[in-house]
């Protein structure tokens, strides 16, 4: 279980960049907002840690991908909410390309090891 558990965590670290720009294309978010809408939208199979979520949202900023403003919650909260730039729209758009060419990879490659292994089950 532990095994798999990894396997899915290395698969999802290379796709939080590509999934937290993703929810941000429409509109600006706060941190907790995102992790939500994240886990509720795959219906809680993608879920993500503020400790994995907070520095690449860090990242994304200095990167220039993403802008951030401070907005006064209440008496003493400030809550930081993200939103995307013209350069994160264009980083998201190249992120979707190399998604959609490495999944379209992987997509061949099974269905040709799953002809191979149909062929040595008929022998």
């Amino acid at each position: 279980m532990a095994k798999q558990t990894r396997k899915v965590n290395t698969i999802k670290n290379g796709t939080i960049e590509l999934v937290l720009l993703l929810l941000l294309q429409t509109n600006k978010k706060y941190g907790y907002q995102l992790a939500q809408e994240m886990s509720e939208l795959s219906n809680g199979k993608y879920e993500l840690k503020e400790a994995t979520m907070y520095p690449t949202l860090y990242r994304l900023n200095q990167n220039g991908y993403l802008d951030f403003e401070q907005v006064k919650v209440g008496v003493r909260r400030t809550r930081v909410y993200y939103s995307i730039t013209e350069s994160g729209r264009l980083r998201l758009k190249n992120l979707l390309q190399e998604y959609d060419t490495i999944t379209s990879a992987i997509d061949t490659i099974i269905s040709c090891v799953s002809q191979v292994d149909n062929k040595n089950g008929e022998d």
